[in-house]
Parts: C-alpha cells; structure tokens; sequence
C-alpha cells in the first residue's frame, strides 16, 4: 500500500486530503449537473438559450445558462405581478358590477312599488332613474372597454427588462 512508508501523522494528512479531493469533485459535479438541468429549462426563444450555450469547442457556456436563468426568473416576476394586477382590476369590476346589479334591482323595485305621487310621479323618477343607471352602465362600458384594450397592449407588447424597471420605478 501507498501509505506503509509513512507516519501515522502523515497517513491521515494523506486520507484526508484524497477524502476533500472527493467531496470537492462530488461538489463540483453536482453544480455542474444543476447548471445543466437550468439549461435545459430555459425556453427556446430565450436570449442565450440556444445556440449560445454552446461555446467555440461545443462544450455548454455555464454563464449564459446562469444569465438566461436570472433573465427568465426576472420576466416571469414581471409576468407575475402584472397577473396579480389584472387579477385585482377583474375582481374590483366585479365588484362594481354587483353593486350597480344590486342598485337597478333596488330601483326597479321601488319603482314597482305603489308611490303617494300617483303614476304621473313614478313614471318621472322611472325615466330619471333609468337615464343615471344607463350613464353608469355606459360609464362602465367605457372603464371595462379601456381595460381589455390596457390588457391587449400588454399582451402584445414584447416587454423589456430595462424599460419594465423603470416604469415599475425598480432598480
């Protein structure tokens, strides 16, 4: 055996520095191995994902695996919240929505209900009623409108990184 000439001392120096070889080659093969698997996990149509994983000598660029991996974790967040956002603007239109269901419910209930001021009266506050509940209607048309073109444009709008910061005020 290799170890038969030395000292007791200097055969466990020897031991202990081949088992830090091995648990140092393990390390590096499992970082290496998971840097594989984030390249596989990058989208195609991803900066970086393709053919610039692969250097000059056709061996995988770890760097560009790990740059398209942050840039995908970055526009996913962005995806994200801006999910959470319309979720929170559909949420508040229905919101809004049931509460004006629930006041042209309460109207026409009134307005069915027999009045003091005879029918000349009802009929009045009928026609007024019904002109407030179609601009609130239309106002709504118009507020839920605006919200699908916003929603389109973000859909079709081919976002950046650099422009998505600074409209969102991120650094």
């Amino acid at each position: 055996m290799i170890l038969e000439g030395l000292s007791a001392r200097a055969a466990g120096w020897v031991c202990m520095v081949a088992m830090a070889t091995v648990v140092e080659r393990r390390r590096r093969f499992n970082i290496n191995d998971k840097i594989k698997e984030l390249g596989t996990l990058l989208p195609k149509n991803m900066e970086g994902s393709s053919s610039e994983l692969n250097g000059k000598d056709g061996r995988v660029n770890k760097g560009t695996i790990l740059k398209g991996t942050v840039d995908y974790v970055k526009e996913l967040k962005l995806e994200v919240s801006m999910l959470r956002r319309n979720d929170e603007l559909v949420m508040a239109l229905r919101n809004e929505n049931a509460m004006l269901q629930k006041r042209v419910a309460s109207k026409v209930e009134q307005q069915l209900s027999p009045s003091k001021d005879g029918i000349i009266g009802v009929t009045f506050y009928i026609f007024v009623d019904m002109c407030e509940n179609n601009l609130q209607l239309e106002n709504h048309a118009n507020r839920l409108q605006s919200l699908r073109k916003e929603l389109n444009y973000v859909k079709e709008t081919d976002w950046q990184y650099d422009s998505v910061e600074k409209i969102l005020g991120q650094n």
